[in-house]
């Protein structure tokens, strides 16, 4: 009989009851604490790049003095205009996006000594074309050629008060018309958003955003090719047509390029990242910790299977065993926590709290690292136990 036919290790586990409810705990609690730290950093990932995933483009333009949507670098629309003449190109329009200068006015908290105001970011298109695949905004788009129509996010904050149809509200000192909603949610530097026509914008932002015709210059130009068209053949050709101030983009490596930034040049994406790192060190420790007690309470009998004739490595592999029979059993009520703790701070804080199939196969690969990487650390007292200095 060998060891792999004795299920050695997983009656070491459960051999005290009591300890092996508070190792699995234990584990649990390290996993849990590495999903809620991927949770946080994926939604600020999700929610940084939501509109730029909903724009309806194959290729993209935009300055290339641009490297975040957060900094306000517009290019002319002329670039628009020679694009629509490369052969290929379907359609070329602008979008124009304001933040700074959008101030609205909570018209339930207004106090006429103390006017509530807050930022709500601005987002605008002509309603002739299908700028957004937001399905909500689709089918309202039509709405937003009333002057002074625009479509609310119902998951902007709180403080800009009551989001429903048929409401006046103020915008950049103007008044609005919220003629519908749809579904976006906020992101780490909008708390709201909102959805106007081009005509709109103008006049709202006219006389403030830039100077001579505020429509001339765009924030982002969608380009939608024919059908069938060779789209890096194009963008090759739109790259050496087009001047030096704006630059090309799939509307993927668009995504990248602001994913990038959140992971790279930001504070806060640093700070979820070294909350992840600490998560799966935080982990490594108590699951070694376990480990090594079960070890230190089971020495004479590892060495006794030593003094018998079983090898090192056979002996390390019940260690081992039992480091992913532990990962296994902390990671199912972990599993369950993060699912509820996604659901409660989703609703809480708006951001996309998603926990993908891809995700769970991600914390556990690491959840499974780490109680390897414990259990190889714990097995040294093993290794070097001698038989006849134990008895």
């Amino acid at each position: 009989m060998t060891l792999m036919r004795v299920p050695l290790a997983w009656r070491n586990l459960v051999h005290d009851k009591r300890r092996f409810a508070v190792s699995t705990a234990g584990i649990a609690l390290a996993v849990l604490l590495m999903f809620v730290e991927l949770g946080f950093w994926n939604a600020l990932l999700d929610s940084a790049t939501q509109l730029l995933r909903d724009l309806n483009a194959d290729l993209v333009i935009i300055s290339r003095a641009r490297y975040a949507m957060i900094v306000s670098e517009p290019f002319s629309v002329r670039r628009l205009d020679q694009a629509r003449a490369v052969p290929g190109v379907r359609m070329a329009f602008p979008v124009f996006i304001e933040e700074q200068r959008a101030l609205w006015k909570n018209s339930e908290s207004y106090n006429p000594d103390e006017p509530y105001r807050r930022n709500i970011r601005v987002v605008a298109f002509n309603p002739q074309f299908d700028a957004l695949k937001n399905p909500e905004i689709k089918a309202q788009r039509r709405k937003l050629m009333l002057p002074g129509a625009v479509l609310i996010d119902r998951q902007s904050s709180e403080d800009f008060g009551k989001r429903h149809r048929g409401l006046i509200r103020e915008l950049a000192d103007q008044s609005v018309e919220i003629v519908g909603c749809f579904t976006q949610g906020p992101d780490f530097s909008a708390d709201g958003n909102v959805v106007a026509s081009d005509r709109t914008f103008a006049k709202l932002f006219g006389q403030s955003r830039y100077p001579g015709a505020v429509l001339d210059m765009a924030d982002i130009g969608l380009i939608q090719l024919e059908e069938g068209a060779d789209r890096a053949a194009i963008l090759k050709s739109l790259r050496a047509m087009l001047p030096m101030d704006v630059q090309v983009l799939t509307r993927d490596d668009f995504v990248a390029v602001e994913t990038r930034f959140w992971q790279q040049s930001t504070p806060i994406g640093f700070i979820f990242l070294c909350g992840l790192i600490m998560g799966i060190i935080v982990g490594m420790v108590i699951c070694s910790q376990i480990l090594s007690a079960d070890v230190t309470d089971h020495l004479k009998e590892y060495a006794t299977l030593k003094a018998i004739g079983y090898s090192n490595a056979a002996v390390m592999s019940v260690v081992l065993q039992q480091a992913l029979l532990l990962c296994l059993t902390g990671f199912v009520p972990a599993l369950g926590g993060a699912a509820l703790s996604y659901a409660f701070l989703g609703a809480t804080t708006r951001l996309p709290m998603d926990l993908t199939v891809g995700r769970i196969a991600f914390v556990f690969l690491l959840s499974a690292a780490m109680c390897i990487v414990a259990g190889l650390l714990a097995v040294q007292k093993v290794i070097k136990a001698d038989p006849a200095e134990v008895f």
